[in-house]
């Protein structure tokens, strides 16, 4: 067992116990009352496509509605070069709004983003901006997904070969199934290099999901319409991005609130990162992606 997974292995099972069990903790939200705001999501990657930025309304905490999303904005990201790229929304997807050309994102570069609405409806536009710059791609040698055995159950473990670069980073895994991508901030892994700081990862395990073949152990789970499982033979995909600081704090934040409802959510805003200005809340960041593919085996 490498050095980084054995310094690791206590935190993991841990985390592992406390995703099987529920809290009871009793937690109190001043969140009943809140007036709704502007919430603003959006990523500018590295990839070749319309880069996407997503507009609502937030509601209350405990509202089981979804976001009310907004249309009628008009939106721009502009380069720290000075090429503006408009965003029109999309008409089979009321407030996300994409680039009208594609763009691709460039490590190193930095992005403005600009978006105006009516939002109170007082017959005057409000403004909210953001900047983001993208941080070095850190690429990954390879991906391994191999079945472990902790605790009493069977688990699949993805775990990356990759060098870690010098300085602070964050990192962000997102990861797709066959054909499913996971995609909801809950389903997010993040990492920080500070047992790895400057060293060759060697292995270490950004994620553990339950085998198939034990679903039954869980039946009794209050998670388990929404657990993810994974089969011998399954092919998975995981994406790695290079993030920042501010953005691992909101995806955090994020988790720790509300399960990471995807991406919109209700309160509490007031102890959530944010990077949007004029009274927005939510996030606008960019980073680049490397990708590897693996299957799954016993």
């Amino acid at each position: 067992m490498n050095r980084i997974y054995s310094s690791l292995l206590p935190f993991l099972l841990v985390s592992l116990f406390f995703s099987l069990v529920s809290c009871t903790e009793d937690i109190t939200l001043n969140t009943y009352d809140s007036d709704p705001v502007m919430v603003i999501y959006g990523t500018v990657t590295d990839q070749p496509i319309h880069q996407e930025i997503k507009l609502s309304k937030s509601t209350g905490y405990f509202d089981q509605n979804h976001n009310t999303k907004i249309s009628g904005a008009t939106v721009t990201i502009t380069t720290g070069s000075g090429a503006v790229y408009d965003l029109q929304e999309d008409a089979s997807q009321p407030g996300v709004y994409k680039t009208i050309d594609v763009l691709t994102g460039v490590p190193g570069e930095s992005y403005h983003l600009k978006v105006q609405i009516d939002f109170n409806g007082d017959g005057v536009p409000e403004t909210y901006e953001a900047d983001a710059t993208m941080p070095a791609k850190v690429a990954l040698d390879s991906l391994t997904v191999v079945n472990e055995a902790l605790v009493g159950y069977s688990f699949y473990s993805f775990n990356l070969y990759a060098q870690e670069p010098q300085g602070e980073n964050y990192y962000l895994c997102q990861y797709q199934i066959n054909d499913t991508l996971y995609s909801k901030l809950s389903q997010y892994t993040l990492l920080n290099d500070v047992t790895i700081e400057n060293q060759y990862i060697n292995g270490l395990s950004c994620n553990y999901l339950p085998d198939a073949a034990e679903r039954h152990k869980y039946k009794d789970n209050t998670d388990y319409d929404i657990m993810v499982f994974v089969t011998e033979g399954d092919k998975i995909k995981l994406s790695f991005s290079n993030i920042s600081k501010g953005y691992y704090n909101f995806v955090q934040q994020c988790q720790e609130n509300k399960d990471g409802e995807n991406p919109f959510f209700g309160g509490p805003f007031s102890n959530i990162t944010t990077n949007i200005s004029g009274g927005g809340v939510g996030y606008f960041t960019a980073f680049a992606i490397d990708e590897k593919e693996a299957i799954a085996t016993k």
